[in-house]
C-alpha cells in the first residue's frame, strides 16, 4: 500500500503528486513534533493539511535523519533524495490532501 500527497491547487495549477510507501510515510509521521501538526495514526485515512502546516512539517523533516530501512533498504543516497523530494513537495504545495 502507499499514500499519495496531492497539492490542493486546481488540477492545472498543482505541483506533481508525491507517492510514498506506507512504511516510509509512517516513519515521517513518527518524527518528533509531527503529532502537534497532523494526525499521526498509522492508517490510510485521508488527511487535509494546510500550506502553513506543510511548511512546518518540512521544517521538522529538514534536520531529521531517516532510519535504516526508510526507503529502499539502507541506501543512504536514496534516503537523502527521497527526503529532499518530500521537503520540496511540502514547501511548494498549497497545502495537501492524502489519498
Amino acid at each position: 500500500m502507499s499514500v499519495e500527497l496531492i497539492d490542493k491547487r486546481r488540477a492545472g495549477e498543482r505541483i506533481r503528486d508525491l507517492g510514498l510507501p506506507n512504511g516510509t510515510w509512517f516513519k515521517v509521521l513518527a518524527i518528533t513534533g509531527m503529532k502537534k501538526l497532523i494526525d499521526t495514526q498509522n492508517t490510510n485515512d485521508p488527511l487535509q493539511v494546510t500550506a502553513a502546516k506543510a511548511k512546518k512539517m518540512a521544517a521538522l523533516i529538514e534536520p531529521w535523519t531517516p532510519p535504516d530501512g526508510w526507503v529502499n533498504g539502507n541506501d543512504r543516497e536514496w534516503h537523502a533524495k527521497m527526503k529532499a523530494y518530500l521537503i520540496e513537495f511540502l514547501l511548494g504545495c498549497n497545502g495537501f490532501r492524502t489519498r
